[in-house]
């Protein structure tokens, strides 16, 4: 049916009332009746004919209340010792029509044995032949004086949240329904005002007054705040359970709400209204129960849930997920105030840090008490993207990636904001691997142990045979040319062989050597041709291999080791003392090197043993 058409069907379901149509605007949540074929009532007065009723079983005690038509009044049932209620028709309306309807709904009540449905103790006939309904006294109020009184409800159910309290009394309400539906009997009168609370929390369904077997609905019957579109008769409206559960989602809806779903100013707009059947919940209403409503609220019967049972189930499962939703609702609020804080221009960290841990994990126990909890995954990922968001700004890539895979759906965008920064961030990484390369090849206490060894090893073997040329001297004239090509090319050696056989294989170390060996190699070639083409030095030999080493000690010291300066010092002075005093070159030439010596030692305890 769409929606253009309605106006024209609602005025063919007008025409049928007549009169009453506008009944429906002034009370639309009076029950109307139809009329009622009389069989049932009949049978039960033909049955009740033939039996006594005594009167003085029951002693009146005063009026509890009326309905539409009857009278109900306390009275203490003599046999039991007990209070309960009876119901008489009034005055007015003691029609045989009146009396068969009466005793149709006390037979049928009286059927329906159930916790939740008001109990019927008995049924007779008054000396004028009029009915005696006996029913239990319930000793409570109507759910509607709940719904719409606060301080009722507080009463009722103190310190209990009043939507707890409403949801456990309409899953008692489905219990009954879903008993009758069992019976055969559709109720098609469900209302708050149907149903009686005890003080001690026990619910009823009462007034079965237009209770009915499923089939067709040729004419009005039900509340109109309330009823379902079928409820409004015409061709082709069928009564059946799903009525019921029809009912069960308008009595949701004032819950939730705090009024009846129909209405209108108008006759016409009234039934429009529930033809339409679209109810429009608020915002803050629970999804979950929202969507429950809506499915209840269907205009087609075979679109809404198949039983009052189904209903009860999904107010369980709320019930049961009400614990999730608190937290996630909470969750929300450290959420919000996370939100608010990232958008400042600076944030304390550590404040951002503790509400993201405790959203996140509220939302997570929320999650895990029910993994279905769609506001709370979706407050998750919010807060996650915050964050995420939030570390890419601070540059903590690895971090905002890990919060990234606990994204239920990642955003493309976000995922590619990630990927450019994880990009960024691994060049930085291999820049700093370079350059961490490059210092650990220039750091000087990589390999400072083998270093200080061959130092000591050569710079002995150079401090111990000058002061042996002073021995050998006077018998070898040319000790001082000829021993010094053996002694650098041994100490090339030493050199060379410490150096291949330690890992410290560094780009200083490398170099280092390579300036010593090549110092040795130009020694010992020097001293060799010299001698070879010209003879013995004689005493200037010690000054010019002094000198010698002292540009090449300087040459380390100002392109590879600064603290090795002392070293070329020392070898200057040697050459300069040698020159200036040649009787006592051999003790500056192992002056010289023991300074090589001592400033290794200096230096290896300055920078210590390298890694």
């Amino acid at each position: 049916m769409s929606p253009e058409d309605l106006p024209s069907d609602a005025d063919v379901l007008l025409q049928t009332l007549k009169g009453e149509a506008q009944t429906l605007v002034r009370s639309p949540s009076s029950t109307v009746a139809p009329p009622q074929d009389g069989r049932v009532g009949r049978r039960a007065l033909e049955i009740l004919k033939g039996l006594v009723f005594d009167p003085k079983a029951l002693t009146d005690e005063g009026p509890l209340g009326q309905g539409g038509m009857g009278v109900v009044r306390l009275a203490k049932q003599v046999a039991l010792d007990r209070h309960v209620a009876v119901k008489f028709l009034r005055p007015e309306h003691r029609k045989q029509s009146d009396v068969e309807a009466l005793l149709s709904e006390a037979w049928l009540a009286g059927a329906l044995e159930h916790p939740n449905i008001l109990p019927v103790y008995s049924v007779g006939l008054d000396a004028q032949g009029l009915p005696v309904i006996v029913m239990k006294r319930i000793e409570g109020r109507t759910w509607t004086t709940l719904l719409r009184d606060p301080a009722a409800m507080a009463a009722h159910a103190p310190g209990k949240a009043p939507l707890d309290e409403h949801l456990r009394i309409l899953q008692q309400i489905c219990n009954a329904v879903h008993f009758a539906h069992a019976r055969g009997v559709v109720h098609r009168d469900l209302k708050p005002d149907n149903v009686m609370v005890g003080e001690f929390g026990e619910v009823y369904v009462v007034d079965w007054g237009i209770a009915t077997r499923p089939g067709p609905c040729v004419q009005l019957a039900g509340t109109p705040a309330y009823m379902a579109p079928e409820m409004l008769g015409g061709a082709g409206a069928t009564i059946t359970e799903r009525t019921d559960v029809y009912l069960l989602g308008s009595m949701l809806f004032e819950v939730l709400t705090g009024r009846a779903p129909h209405r209108g100013e108008t006759p016409q707009q009234l039934v429009s209204h529930v033809l339409r059947s679209s109810p429009t919940l608020p915002a803050e209403v629970p999804e979950e129960l929202a969507d429950l409503v809506v499915r209840c609220m269907k205009p087609k019967l075979e679109d809404r849930p198949e039983s009052a049972l189904a209903v009860r189930r999904h107010l369980e499962a709320f019930v049961e997920h009400q614990g999730s939703l608190v937290l996630a609702t909470q969750s929300e609020r450290r959420a919000d105030e996370l939100r608010e804080l990232l958008r400042q221009p600076t944030c304390d960290a550590t404040r951002v840090y503790g509400l993201f841990a405790e959203c996140r994990f509220g939302f997570q126990q929320a999650l895990a008490a029910w993994s279905h909890n769609t506001h709370a995954r979706a407050g998750l990922d919010g807060a996650l993207e915050a964050m995420i968001h939030f570390e890419l700004k601070q540059g903590s890539v690895q971090a905002a990636r890990a919060m990234f895979a606990e994204l239920a759906n990642g955003d493309a965008g976000l995922s590619a904001a990630l990927e450019a920064a994880t990009r960024r961030e691994q060049e930085k990484v291999n820049e700093l691997e370079r350059l961490q390369r490059i210092e650990r090849q220039l750091d000087p206490r990589t390999g400072s142990t083998v270093r200080l060894i061959v130092s000591v090893v050569v710079g002995a073997i150079w401090a111990v045979s000058p002061m042996l040329g002073a021995v050998v001297l006077p018998r070898y004239g040319d000790f001082e040319m000829i021993s010094t090509a053996p002694l650098a090319l041994l100490s090339a050696v030493v050199i060379a062989v410490s150096a291949f056989r330690t890992k410290a294989r560094t780009k200083l170390n490398g170099q280092l050597l390579a300036v010593v060996l090549f110092g040795m190699v130009v020694q010992a070639t020097f001293v060799t041709s010299w001698y070879l083409a010209n003879g013995d030095l004689g005493r200037y030999a010690v000054p010019v291999l002094s000198g010698f080493w002292f540009v090449v000690s300087g040459v380390i010291t100002v392109s590879l080791l600064p603290p090795m300066w002392p070293t070329a010092l020392a070898y200057l002075l040697s050459s300069l003392g040698a020159l200036w005093w040649p009787e006592l070159r051999f003790v500056f030439a192992s002056t010289g090197n023991l300074a090589l010596i001592i400033n290794a030692i200096a230096v290896f305890r300055r920078q210590g043993p390298g890694p």
